[in-house]
């Protein structure tokens, strides 16, 4: 999402869902922030903010806590934050994870939409890349290049006849580009549910909210979405962590392999290395008018 100024919405919305992993209803309540507010979970009175100092798990999900309150599965909500361009927004939420919905980052979108997307009169302050950056775990890595714009593609390698070696890339200045992306669902392989819920994990997941795989089939009557529908979906979740930096971030982002727990690792790298330096949207785009925002 590209605009000059800092963004929130109109007017308070409600979601209703179950939880991925716990199976449990949750409702979720979005309200307008002013500002400089940030985006800021809030669950029993606490505030928990939507940064990776406070990513406490990534294991199948992304995790946040704080002062003992945790909500699990941020990563689509967050996903659709950064591609409406919304900065500042308080998400109530009474239990331990965000709706699942169908999977992808669609619904939140519609939703956001529904309650109204406002420009406030700040500028946007965005995270400029200012060297190129890596990290990896064994043979998967993510490397960050300075750009003029957010890039981010995704490198599957699968021994699998649907996802195989495909790649997606995501890019910024491109109007529908979203649309895809938002668009994909999660998915896993049928072999691996037993083991999910052994786990405690996967309760709610249904063909209603993700897409199953067994062996080399997709098992949703309705198939794939789109041909490279998984992938896409790994360059969602890219973006709803990258997301967990406080600030978009202008950079060329690739990964290789990569997960929840890598995507944490680089967005923590940036801070740690102060890889980035935060500038408003009239320093970055100079030529941009406000009439060409994607939404």
């Amino acid at each position: 999402m590209i605009c000059h100024y800092q963004r929130s919405i109109k007017r308070t919305v409600n979601i209703k869902g179950i939880g991925l992993h716990s199976g449990e209803p949750v409702n979720l309540k979005l309200i307008p922030a002013d500002p400089y507010e940030g985006i800021n979970f809030v669950k029993n009175g606490k505030l928990i903010p939507a940064k990776v100092d406070y990513a406490t798990g990534f294991e199948f999900s992304t995790s946040l806590s704080k002062d003992g309150e945790v909500v699990r599965t941020v990563e689509h909500l967050m996903a659709a934050l950064y591609f409406t361009g919304i900065d500042n927004i308080f998400i109530e939420i009474d239990s331990d994870e965000l709706p699942i919905l169908d999977g992808s980052s669609i619904v939140f979108i519609d939703r956001l939409k529904e309650a109204g997307i406002v420009s406030l009169k700040e500028e946007k302050i965005y995270a400029v890349l200012n060297r190129e950056i890596a990290v990896s775990e064994g043979e998967k890595y993510i490397k960050g290049s300075p750009s003029k714009y957010f890039t981010a593609t995704y490198q599957a390698y699968y021994n699998n006849k649907i996802i195989g070696n495909k790649s997606s890339r995501y890019d910024s200045t491109r109007k529908d580009d979203f649309i895809k992306i938002a668009n994909a669902r999660t998915y896993c392989f049928l072999e691996e549910i037993e083991f999910l819920r052994e786990m405690g994990l996967a309760k709610g997941g249904s063909l209603d909210n993700a897409v199953v795989f067994s062996g080399d089939t997709v098992l949703n009557p309705e198939g794939l979405r789109f041909e490279d529908e998984p992938v896409k979906h790994k360059v969602l979740d890219l973006i709803g962590d990258l997301y967990l930096l406080g600030y978009p971030l202008i950079a060329d982002v690739y990964s290789y392999k990569g997960g929840h727990k890598l995507n944490g690792k680089f967005v923590r790298t940036l801070i740690d290395e102060s890889a980035f330096d935060l500038k408003y949207s009239s320093e970055i785009f100079k030529n941009f008018s406000e009439s060409s925002v994607i939404t």
